[in-house]
C-alpha cells in the first residue's frame, strides 16, 4: 500500500511542478552549449534574505524546481558517473514577471530523490 501511494505522491509533485498552473517555461542548455532542452518548472525570485543573524536583508534570491524525469526524456545528461546530480554551471533561461527574458547559471542543486524533482539555485549569467 505505502507503494503505491509514494507513487500517487511523485506523479503528483511531478504535475503540480510542470502543469499546475504556476509553472514557468524554462531553457536549460549545457555548460558546452552542446545540448539545450525546453521544460516547465517552477521559477522563483525575490530579493529577500537573511544574515548570519537571521536578520532579514535585500539580497537576490533566485531558484528554479524541475522535474528531473522530464530532463532526461528531453535528452539531458543529468547524473553524473556516480550516479550523482550533477548540474553546476548549466545555464538556464526563464522570463521574468515582467515577460523579460533573464539568463542565470546553476550553481548549487538540491534533489529530492523522493520525488523525483531538483531545486537548482541560480546566480546571474551574463552572456556578454
Amino acid at each position: 500500500m505505502s507503494g503505491t501511494i509514494l507513487a500517487a505522491a511523485r506523479a503528483d509533485a511531478r504535475k503540480h511542478i510542470s502543469e499546475g498552473g504556476f509553472e514557468e517555461d524554462i531553457t536549460i542548455k549545457t555548460p558546452d552549449g552542446g545540448t539545450t532542452i525546453n521544460t516547465k518548472g517552477w521559477a522563483t525570485k525575490h530579493h529577500i534574505n537573511f544574515d548570519s543573524d537571521g536578520n532579514p536583508i535585500n539580497s537576490k534570491n533566485v531558484h528554479i524546481c524541475i522535474d528531473e524525469a522530464k530532463l532526461v526524456t528531453a535528452g539531458l545528461t543529468v547524473r553524473n558517473a556516480k550516479g550523482e546530480v550533477s548540474l553546476l554551471n548549466y545555464l538556464v533561461s526563464y522570463p521574468d514577471s515582467t515577460g523579460t527574458l533573464r539568463d542565470y547559471i546553476i550553481r548549487e542543486t538540491w534533489p529530492n530523490e523522493t520525488l523525483g524533482l531538483i531545486v537548482c539555485i541560480l546566480g546571474d549569467y551574463n552572456s556578454a
